[in-house]
């Protein structure tokens, strides 16, 4: 499954519609989620979609008011995938949705945590008005946070200046995403494959936005103590899992030879072996999280 998110005009369903009269669409299903009774996106997108794999999710948005409506959705795709040749689905959010809930929501599921892996969370940003929006709106600081990859789009209206500040601003606000910068063509192919494991993370990421996001990153010059890392972990996951919105990098833990890679999405946690990995260290992306004792306490690990 892939999360398609990105704030309103930024060009979600123009990348979409693309991406399904391509070849790589073949074998996809579409879930478009439209915060109101008129199912606009739907009725684009349905002339490059076969009826049969095309839902909509209407009157509400997919990361509140209609979890069940999803979850019951895709839990239809997975279970006909085999007889209709659907191997990928694409769920459209409104330009409102907060990814974080729908990723949280399906790793809570027992149903859906059998029957659908998540690829990656895909946000499409206009280089036009990203900036704004980012002072502006905490949902699309979100989308930017929580995105695996980053599609910059119209940078062929925007000035060279533009863009770069554009880019500045993405990267700054989440240093562990893929950005590309779309001037008008596109490599659908690169935009719906998975992402690369990073082989390395940033250690010297430190910013404070003015939406009170704050992203930083702790290096990690030697391995951890596994069982007093986990519980470090566990104890401010639980304590800020609303203000946590993103947790990504590389461990190492005293005794083992295998890096790990951890990553955290609010209150849901995944750490797998990674091998030929880079420099250990950690970023973090939240709202106004306490640097200063989240580094103590890490500290303490080794």
């Amino acid at each position: 499954m892939t999360i398609l998110t990105g704030f309103l005009g930024a060009g979600k369903t123009t990348l979409l519609n693309r991406y399904l009269q391509s070849p790589q669409g073949e074998g996809t299903a579409v879930l478009v989620n439209e915060f109101g009774a008129v199912d606009v996106d739907g009725a684009v997108l349905g002339s490059a979609q076969d009826e049969a794999r095309l839902m909509t999710l209407p009157n509400g948005c997919v990361c509140c008011e209609v979890q069940e409506d999803l979850a019951a959705a895709l839990i239809e795709v997975a279970v006909g995938c085999e007889s209709s040749g659907i191997r990928h689905c694409v769920i459209e959010t409104t330009g409102l949705a907060e990814p974080g809930s729908i990723l949280r929501g399906m790793a809570h599921d027992p149903r859906l945590r059998s029957l659908v892996a998540v690829r990656q969370t895909l946000t499409v940003a206009a280089v036009t008005s990203i900036a704004s929006e980012l002072r502006r709106f905490p949902e699309a600081a979100a989308q930017i946070a929580l995105a695996d990859r980053i599609l910059a789009t119209k940078a062929d209206i925007a000035g060279r200046d533009s863009v770069a500040r554009a880019m500045l601003e993405l990267a700054t606000r989440n240093p562990l995403a893929e950005i590309e910068v779309s001037d008008g063509i596109i490599d659908i192919a690169e935009m719906f494959r998975p992402p690369e494991q990073p082989r390395s993370v940033p250690d010297d990421t430190q910013h404070k936005h003015t939406d009170g996001i704050t992203t930083f990153a702790v290096p990690l010059p030697e391995p951890l103590d596994a069982d007093r890392f986990r519980d470090v972990m566990s104890f401010w996951i639980m304590r800020h899992a609303e203000r946590i919105l993103r947790i990504k990098g590389i461990v190492r833990f005293r005794g083992e030879d295998t890096a790990r890679l951890l990553n955290v999405v609010h209150d849901v946690a995944e750490i797998v072996p990674l091998h030929d990995a880079g420099p250990s260290a950690l970023v973090f992306i939240g709202f106004d999280l306490p640097e200063a004792e989240i580094r103590k306490d890490i500290e303490r690990c080794t």
